[in-house]
């Protein structure tokens, strides 16, 4: 009886080692993605929100073609920076958040990066990024929602846009 119960956890194991051997090596890849967030004046002290519809296009992220049976494993926000035509645009801007959203009523919507408070005089914010979100069941979907929330200290009359740079890790196999 013992001696079978260790032949087939001997077996079991090596094939656990096989599986495991013929899977491909997962490779990572940095891939930049912009896009434009706009606000319409009059903006009310408080937080004011914006989003981007970002259609996924792996291709273009990862710089080559996406070949059948590719799977992405693992993606993290490594870098997000906002910025503005006029450095002026960032005053009575307290804090910034940026989050990603879904139409899939299984992904909840994630905290990616934030800025508070907002003090830059060169109209550049750039936003600290969280090293626990994950979201490569985002990019799994078709399209996703980048959302800035731009957390005000006054009310502002102009309109607002803020121009954002992404930076992804993105592992796949």
């Amino acid at each position: 009886m013992n001696l079978r119960k260790i032949t087939f956890g001997a077996l079991w194991g090596l094939l656990m080692l096989l599986m495991n051997g013929c899977q491909p090596e997962a490779k990572t890849h940095t891939g930049t993605m912009e896009c434009a967030f706009e606000w319409s004046g009059p903006l009310y002290e408080g937080s004011n929100t914006a989003q981007a519809l970002i259609k996924v296009d792996l291709a273009s992220l990862l710089g080559n073609p996406v070949q059948e049976g590719m799977k992405i494993t693992k993606v993290q926000l490594k870098s997000a920076e906002l910025s503005v035509d006029s450095a002026s645009d960032l005053n009575g801007i307290g804090s910034l958040v940026l989050s990603i959203a879904s139409d899939d009523p299984s992904l909840t919507i994630k905290e990616l990066a934030v800025l508070n408070p907002v003090t830059s005089s060169s109209g550049q914010a750039i936003l600290k990024p969280s090293s626990e979100a994950e979201v490569s069941d985002f990019f799994a979907q078709k399209a996703f929602y980048l959302i800035v929330d731009a957390g005000l200290s006054a009310d502002r009359d102009q309109n607002l846009r803020l121009t954002g740079k992404f930076q992804w890790e993105i592992q796949y196999r």
